[in-house]
């Protein structure tokens, strides 16, 4: 299992993973916050999650048989515990989890020193008048649900679902994942563009590539950000 690690407040918890590779190399390891001051995203942009909320990081071994879908998998684990909620999440390529078409979740993964770091920000308890303070539409847990959620349970379950599902993964790569995630993409058959390439959302490819449907030719996206025009 993975070894706790709790700040009651940091700067970011994915932060202090990649100045910590060193200290807790050959470790698995999931750093928690109840705050951050400089959280960021996929994209560097601010993470407004501070409070009761799921901040954290995983650091682990990188995994010898596959390494691309590292993201993509934490997104499946934590697919797997919301829908143990009874709410139906979808992913929206390249790192968002949705629920109600509005983001709940997002994901990102790093590099380093041969360890693989990977962090999840996840809306449970954040209410409606900090969530309208988010510049895209943006959802809780507790605000679909109706009720407030312990974290530190969420925490442990999560803690659960992806230690299992990466020991899979490290013997059998992502091809044990591949049809229930990508059964979970959003928006597919809708319009979209990502920098100068524009199609209609075909589904995944086997190494976690977006495929987009560009009048019968296909464009696979590695990473970007992603805009859905209609």
């Amino acid at each position: 299992m993975f070894k706790e690690i709790h700040f009651p407040k940091i700067a970011s918890t994915h932060l202090y993973a990649l100045d910590h590779t060193k200290v807790h190399a050959g470790e698995y390891v999931f750093i928690s916050s109840n705050e951050q001051t400089e959280g960021v995203g996929r994209k560097g942009d601010p993470w407004l999650a501070n409070g009761d909320n799921l901040l954290g990081t995983f650091m682990f071994p990188l995994p010898a048989k596959d390494s691309s879908n590292l993201a993509q998998l934490l997104a499946y684990s934590t697919i797997k515990i919301i829908e143990k909620l009874a709410l139906v999440p979808s992913f929206k390529w390249p790192n968002d989890i949705l629920l109600s078409g509005r983001k709940v979740a997002g994901i990102m993964a790093d590099i380093k020193d041969e360890i693989a770091i990977v962090s999840i920000g996840m809306n449970v308890n954040m209410q409606k008048a900090d969530l309208d303070k988010i510049d895209i539409p943006a959802t809780s847990l507790s605000e679909e649900l109706i009720h407030h959620l312990s974290v530190h349970s969420l925490i442990k379950d999560l803690l659960a679902q992806f230690f299992s599902d990466l020991s899979l993964f490290q013997t059998k790569g992502f091809d044990p994942f591949f049809t229930p995630f990508a059964a979970k993409l959003a928006f597919v058959g809708k319009l979209a563009k990502s920098g100068a390439a524009q199609g209609r959302i075909a589904g995944l490819s086997p190494d976690g590539r977006l495929i987009l449907d560009s009048n019968g030719t296909p464009i696979l996206l590695s990473t970007s950000s992603l805009e859905i025009i209609e």
